[in-house]
Formats: structure tokens, sequence, C-alpha cells
């Protein structure tokens, strides 16, 4: 834009100020999938602790009370739904040792599943 004197005035275009809104809504528009994708890993990091102490749990109850292969299926007070299959390994142990792989569903069935595996070797059961 020019004055009457032939002078350049100072300020904005029109297309200088399109341009800047452009690049101000990609930026915001980047910044927005970063916080997006930040509480999605935030949520699965949650799921996978709360998945984690649940299994924790099961092991340190559930699982120290198996003396036979089989299915097993429970749930918690939290809303924890499990699921465990229990196999016996031969072996020339005196104790059984089992292998026991299980799904932990921290947010119910609707949620995401978690696999864990692990051995488990109780005691015999005493003779009465």
């Amino acid at each position: 834009m020019t004055s009457p004197s032939g002078e350049r005035a100072g300020g904005f275009i029109l297309v200088e100020t399109i341009v800047a809104f452009a690049i101000l809504a990609l930026a915001l528009g980047v910044a927005m999938e970063t916080i997006s994708q930040s509480a999605r890993t935030i949520s699965r990091a949650a799921d996978i602790q709360a998945a984690s102490l649940a299994w924790d749990e099961l092991v340190a109850s559930e699982f120290g009370k198996i003396d036979d292969d089989g299915e097993f299926r429970g749930s918690s007070g939290d809303g924890v739904l499990w699921s465990a299959v229990a196999r016996a390994v031969r072996d020339n142990h005196v104790r059984p040792l089992y292998a026991v792989t299980a799904r932990v569903w921290p947010r119910g069935a609707a949620g995401p599943s978690f696999t864990y595996q692990t051995f488990v070797s109780n005691p015999p059961r005493q003779a009465e």
C-alpha cells in the first residue's frame, strides 16, 4: 500500500495475514496431535501398570493354590478380569511344576488385555 506521497505505508497486507494464520493453524494442529498421542500413551501406561499389579496379586494368591491342570477365571473388586490356563510340566522334581499363562483385562472386558506367563511350583499336598 502506498501513501499519496509515494512512500510505502507500514503494516500487514491481507495475504501476509492469511499466511500467518495458516502457519498458526498448522502449528496448533501438530500440537494437538502431540497432546493426543501423549494422552494415549499415558492411558496405555496406566493399563499396563494396572495389569501388572493384578498379575502380581494373582501370582501371590490364586496361583499358589494350583494343584492340577485346568483353566481358571476370576475378577477383582476393582473391575480387573483375568483368565488363566495351568498345565503340568512333566519332570523329575519332587514338587509339581506348572506352566501358567494368564490374560488380564485391567479395565474389564471392553478394555485391552495383556498376557503373562510364568512357572509355579507348589508344595505337594500333605497326606491327611
